[in-house]
């Protein structure tokens, strides 16, 4: 049971508001609406939690499946004077951070998908979605995460890609405060680029042969050779004889059958 006290008794960082919602369309859009609303307030970190969305978000606006009790939805927003170079690092961080306190809390091996999807053995487990917007003379940053916790029963178009970490169930508080603590540190130091060891071991297509989509049309199709210090994808196409580095946000990668 996710329980708003419980996740404050198990932060580390101080000074963090969690909110709890039984039901909300999107824990992002909450974010960000508070955020807007905010635009003069408390600049510490927010926490959104919800039991269940109705209009969860994954990259590129795809559906994501929310159902109630059957995982964890949530939003972390926090303010950053980072430059735009160093926070487009932090889906890349989420990734690694939540992928580490995945495996430390239920004992599943997590591999990472460029650039936020999180897999164990049978599929999909986790998705990423962070998004950066003006707030007066700040700049905002929300990183929401959406984790299968438990759940067996997907519907037809998710049942051979989707999957779910059942060992987290009756962690999942642990699970979020851990999670928290882990982005709000990279927060504190955007530079540090430590977490791409954890990530880069974690990483389930170097040597794979891809294509490379954009709004769901093939650009081009090569070899992923890893990713590089920012998170951006290594990617060698086919007939050429040098590397180029795709960054966040401006393709889908699937592997070539």
């Amino acid at each position: 049971m996710i329980c708003a006290e419980r996740i404050g008794e198990y932060l580390k960082t101080e000074n963090v508001t969690v909110k709890l919602y039984e039901s909300i369309d999107s824990t992002n859009a909450e974010a960000k609406r508070y955020a807007l609303a905010n635009e003069t307030g408390d600049p510490c970190p927010v926490l959104f939690v919800a039991k269940e969305q109705s209009a969860g978000r994954g990259r590129m606006g795809r559906f994501f499946l929310s159902r109630a009790e059957s995982g964890i939805y949530m939003s972390l927003l926090y303010y950053t004077d980072a430059m735009l170079s160093d926070a487009v690092s932090v889906t890349t961080a989420a990734a690694a951070i939540t992928a580490e306190a995945i495996e430390e809390l239920s004992g599943e091996r997590m591999r990472i998908k460029w650039v936020n999807d999180l897999y164990n053995d049978s599929g999909k487990v986790c998705g990423i979605l962070t998004e950066t917007l003006a707030v007066g003379e700040r700049r905002a940053i929300v990183v929401g995460i959406g984790i299968n916790v438990g759940q067996v029963d997907f519907p037809d178009a998710l049942r051979e890609i989707a999957s779910s970490v059942a060992l987290l169930v009756g962690r999942e508080c642990e699970l979020i405060a851990r999670v928290v603590d882990g982005l709000l540190r990279h927060a504190a130091d955007p530079c540090d680029r430590s977490y791409m060891a954890i990530y880069r071991e974690r990483f389930m297509l170097t040597g794979a042969r891809v294509d490379l989509l954009q709004n769901g049309e093939r650009i081009g199709r090569g070899l992923v050779l890893g990713v590089d210090d920012d998170g951006g994808l290594l990617f060698l196409p086919d007939g050429q004889q040098e590397s180029v580095v795709v960054h966040t946000g401006e393709v889908s990668i699937r592997a070539v059958e």
